[in-house]
């Protein structure tokens, strides 16, 4: 184009020749009175100034901040920015946090076939399950993780202890017994040896503690870890939000921290299942409910 212009052709001739409008042969031949032979080599097309509905430098900066500090995912960070006052939507975090490089990618399970586990009220099963603790160099001995779960309200009690026994099964149940804020009705556990003997017949001590406190002992079926599965996703819970945050050189100072974690979870964490509520929050409305039920 600006070789034939030079020749002294005209601009519409050009523009016959080369099949495109007017418009662009001024735009080549500017480009090239301005910058010499630099000016027809490609340019970025980026727009000068940030789209208007773009999100602004210090909102992108509290979603990365509040991501690292706890590791949530888009539903629960969009909770905690709504209290904050900044409205965005979960498809605007997560695009933050794959610029960013902080997205989590689990691999997807294919989806069973499977009824909601379902219970009527508080108390009326409570999982209990434990969870072995890494060990530390210099620290050989393993900590265990005892967790008590309210399937209805999600109220949890947690306690380490420095091991798996019988003897610490029955202090635990009585401390779940004396700390939740209801009756506890039913218990279910898994097959391990602190809370039952199998297949032998004999009583075991968490057993006959059970039935002091007039509490049903359901056990799970071999190998199957979905009957327990709501303790058991509290773990993982566990692990991303207090363990991984909360690194330690001397595990036994996990022990004191796990009551802070305790209160943190059953009285400001949101829960999504229950509406965004805190566990306690949750149990409160449902005793509102059925006072005013009771009273009608």
């Amino acid at each position: 184009m600006v070789q034939d212009y030079t020749e002294h052709m005209k601009i519409a001739a050009i523009a016959r020749k080369y099949r495109t409008s007017r418009t662009t042969v001024y735009r080549w031949l500017k480009r090239y009175a301005q910058t010499g032979n630099g000016g027809l080599l490609n340019q970025s097309c980026r727009p000068k100034s940030p789209h208007p509905k773009s999100l602004k430098p210090s909102i992108v900066e509290a979603i990365i901040r509040l991501r690292k500090r706890t590791h949530y995912g888009p539903k629960r960070l969009k909770f905690y920015l709504a209290k904050r006052g900044v409205v965005i939507s979960e498809h605007a975090i997560y695009k933050v946090l794959l610029r960013s490089g902080l997205n989590n990618r689990y691999r997807r399970k294919k989806r069973r076939n499977s009824r909601n586990y379902r219970v009527p009220y508080p108390g009326h099963t409570v999982q209990m399950d434990t969870k072995y603790l890494d060990t530390k160099p210099g620290f050989p001995h393993r900590l265990y993780q005892y967790t008590a779960t309210d399937c209805f309200s999600r109220l949890r009690v947690l306690r380490i202890y420095d091991e798996l026994s019988a003897e610490n099964s029955v202090r635990f149940l009585q401390e779940v017994v004396q700390k939740l804020p209801f009756r506890v009705e039913t218990v279910r556990t898994d097959n391990g040896v602190e809370f039952t003997y199998g297949p032998f017949k004999v009583n075991h001590p968490f057993t006959l503690e059970c039935a002091r406190n007039n509490i049903r002992h359901w056990l799970n079926k071999p190998s199957h870890p979905e009957s327990n599965g709501r303790v058991e996703r509290s773990h993982r819970t566990d692990d991303e939000e207090f363990y991984n945050l909360n690194p330690v050189k001397n595990p036994r100072v996990w022990k004191y921290r796990i009551s802070s974690w305790e209160k943190f979870y059953n009285f400001h964490r949101p829960h999504q299942s229950l509406g965004n509520l805190s566990p306690y929050q949750y149990w409160l409305k449902f005793k509102k409910e059925r006072e005013v039920k009771n009273v009608t």
